[in-house]
C-alpha cells in the first residue's frame, strides 16, 4: 500500500512538473523577440543608437510615440534619439517583466518595465509597449512607446 501511495505521489508530481514547465515554455517568435529586447539592451548600454535604432523595422510606417506625437521612420526615431539621449544619457538599459500577446503570425504586443541605470546610482524607470513585426522572418520594432 505504501508503495503504492508513493508510486501515485511521484506520478502526481511528473503530471504537474509538465504542466507548469509548458506553461511555462515560449514559442520559437517569443524566443526571438525576447532575443531582439536583449540586443536594445546591450545596443543601448553600450551607447550606440545606430545599432539600437536598427531593431525598428525598416519602413516609413514604423513609429515611436511621443508624448508630443510621433516620429515616423527610422531616420526620424534616429533623429530623436541623437537629439535627445547623447550617449553620455543613455546609461544601463534593463527590460523585464515581458509580456506578450500574439495578435497575428506577423506581430506581437509586448509590454513591459525598463530601467536606465546611470554610473552615480541614478535612474529612470517606467512601462513600454511595443509592437513587434516579423518581417522576412526577422522580428523587429514596430511601434514603440515608453513613460
Amino acid at each position: 500500500m505504501k508503495r503504492r501511495f508513493i508510486k501515485c505521489v511521484l506520478l502526481t508530481l511528473v503530471i504537474f512538473g509538465a504542466s507548469v514547465s509548458a506553461g511555462f515554455s515560449q514559442s520559437k517568435d517569443e524566443q526571438k523577440i525576447l532575443a531582439v529586447m536583449r540586443l536594445e539592451e546591450e545596443y543601448w548600454s553600450r551607447g550606440d543608437i545606430d545599432a539600437y535604432v536598427s531593431l525598428y523595422a525598416p519602413e516609413d510606417s514604423v513609429r515611436m510615440i511621443l508624448s508630443k506625437g510621433a516620429a515616423y521612420g527610422r531616420d526620424n526615431i534616429l533623429a530623436f534619439y541623437k537629439k535627445y539621449w547623447p550617449k553620455e544619457k543613455m546609461g544601463k538599459l534593463i527590460l523585464d517583466g515581458e509580456q506578450m500577446e500574439r495578435i497575428s503570425s506577423r506581430f506581437y504586443f509586448v509590454t513591459g518595465y525598463f530601467h536606465v541605470i546611470y554610473p552615480d546610482g541614478k535612474k529612470i524607470e517606467g512601462r513600454y509597449s511595443s509592437l513587434m513585426k516579423k518581417i522576412k522572418g526577422k522580428w523587429y520594432i514596430y511601434t514603440d512607446h515608453s513613460g
